[in-house]
């Protein structure tokens, strides 16, 4: 892991352990037209370690309003293959794979086995249908998205669990939905709900607050009006009422010690704080590692030894110990400065 996600790091709400889930994390992009080329970009950048994106089209210069990742030479080259360079190019952290075929029900299941989310850009409501029975089938998570004119949505399906599937928000396939080419679409539009659909990727694996399965946001972009809905299971839908269901739980997070400087015996005291704070009040004997630099350094570490982190207040030493212990260090704790 490298210091490249440093700021997001800053927020209060996640931890060092938080990205190492989604280094950890497999996500399925169908289709890397006006929905995934605003949103891949994204989650490169946040840093999922394994992204696989399977689209069999060609760039098209017609598109390049909305697909703004693409450029002029890049027309008739493959999506896929081109927005996996891309990807690479942005981080080279992470691992992308490209699959420049067109998803069908004969090769669906294979195409999205293993992953952990599968994300929905496609263009038509058939490849949707089939994704949400995938989803089903293969119990993963499917956050599907769609555009028109002004108009996008975004949603969590799980419908292998007591949560809504697709079918349940869509009982029937429009019959007079039109694609972005004879409907029309302004770029915009599309970019937005590629990046809500990125942000409601994150904010599910990361856990912010009660982003889940029947979540859906409907944007209305030409009079800026957006709808939070929270979508039950429809107990009638043919798709997955009579699924067996399974409520989804969040991973078990590993308990921190808080321990009195007293009780610490053969323990390696390991300082995260800056060098400025360091230098006005040091503490006699430990390591100092600054938070900052902390994923980049703390191989450093022995894992047959105790650790005890350090800081001024308990919460960046906390956040480097949860680190630790999500990085298989199992003997660590939180030296309680306060007490």
């Amino acid at each position: 892991m490298t210091d490249r996600y440093a700021t997001q790091l800053a927020l209060s709400e996640l931890t060092p352990e938080h990205q190492t889930y989604l280094k950890s994390m497999k996500v399925l992009m169908v289709g890397a037209g006006g929905l995934g080329a605003p949103a891949l970009p994204y989650l490169a950048g946040a840093g999922i370690g394994h992204i696989a994106i399977a689209d069999h089209d060609s760039i098209d210069i017609k598109n390049l309003h909305r697909q703004t990742i693409y450029k002029e030479t890049d027309a008739g080259k493959n999506k896929a293959e081109t927005t996996a360079a891309y990807l690479r190019g942005l981080n080279s952290d992470i691992n992308i794979y490209a699959a420049p075929e067109k998803i069908t029900a004969e090769n669906a299941a294979t195409l999205c086995n293993g992953f952990d989310v599968i994300i929905d850009g496609s263009d038509n409501f058939e490849t949707k249908s089939l994704l949400n029975a995938v989803s089903i089938q293969l119990k993963i998570p499917l956050i599907s998205a769609s555009v028109e004119g002004f108009n996008g949505m975004v949603g969590i399906f799980a419908g292998f669990t007591d949560t809504p599937c697709y079918h349940c928000l869509y009982p029937e396939l429009p019959v007079d939905a039109c694609n972005c080419n004879d409907g029309g679409i302004l770029g915009t539009s599309a970019g937005l709900t590629g990046m809500y659909q990125a942000h409601l990727t994150l904010c599910f694996l990361l856990g912010i607050n009660d982003i889940g399965p029947g979540t859906v946001l409907s944007f209305d972009f030409k009079n800026m009006r957006v709808q939070n809905l929270k979508l039950p299971k429809n107990k009638d839908c043919k798709h997955c009422a009579n699924v067996t269901t399974q409520p989804q739980k969040p991973p078990v997070k590993k308990q921190i010690a808080l321990v009195h400087p007293d009780d610490l015996k053969n323990h390696i005291i390991v300082d995260v704080r800056t060098h400025e704070e360091v230098e006005m009040q040091p503490i006699e004997g430990a390591l100092h590692i600054p938070l900052d630099v902390f994923t980049s350094r703390y191989e450093e570490l022995p894992k047959d030894k105790l650790l005890a982190f350090a800081c001024a207040s308990n919460i960046r030493s906390r956040r480097a110990a949860e680190f630790m212990a999500a990085m298989g260090y199992d003997n660590v704790c939180v030296m309680n400065v306060l007490a």
